[in-house]
């Protein structure tokens, strides 16, 4: 897992300001890891700057949501062609698909969740204030409080919290279970 933030009781956080960022090969933008637990799971977030390709991942699951920006996403299979927003639902389509991206407006902000096809299923979903039962990560997408047995754990945005236990959210996030 990336080394960008704090452990405790209430988990380990992965503040923003400490993220790292990479630029593509295909130079369309940059990528900051936030956790990667090989075998299990990749996160990070990406900015996609400039219409073009994704690039292929075959052998993954790669689970998106829009952060910022609106992005619409064309391919040769379902759930594509799709329209996205900093409020859409997160989408799933295999990683050796082939994605077009053509941003809307300027540069988006997303959230790529990666999970081998052989390891434990795991999805990404919006929480807007509620109980989380078996989450993995919490990822901020405002100011967010998340309470826990052990206490609240306060994120600006951006940072992810992989929590302890079961969790409330307040506020815009961005949930792995």
């Amino acid at each position: 897992m990336a080394q960008a933030g704090g452990s405790g009781a209430n988990g380990t956080i992965v503040r923003a300001a400490a993220l790292v960022a990479v630029p593509w090969a295909n130079g369309g933008g940059i990528t900051r890891v936030i956790a990667d637990r090989r075998g299990a799971f990749r996160l990070s977030l990406a900015t996609l700057a400039d219409d073009g390709p994704f690039s292929p991942f075959p052998g993954l699951m790669r689970h998106f949501a829009l952060v910022a920006g609106r992005v619409g996403l064309s391919g040769n299979e379902a759930p594509f062609p799709v329209e996205l927003d900093a409020a859409s639902a997160p989408i799933t389509f295999p990683g050796n698909r082939a994605v077009h991206a053509a941003i809307a407006g300027g540069p988006a902000l997303a959230l790529n969740l990666m999970v081998p096809v052989d390891a434990a299923p795991l999805r990404l979903e919006r929480c807007n204030d509620g109980v989380v039962r078996n989450g993995l990560a919490v990822f901020a997408c405002e100011d967010v409080a998340v309470d826990q047995a052990s206490g609240r754990v306060m994120l600006a945005p951006h940072d992810t919290l992989f929590p302890a236990g079961s969790f409330r959210v307040t506020g815009r996030a961005l949930v792995v279970r």
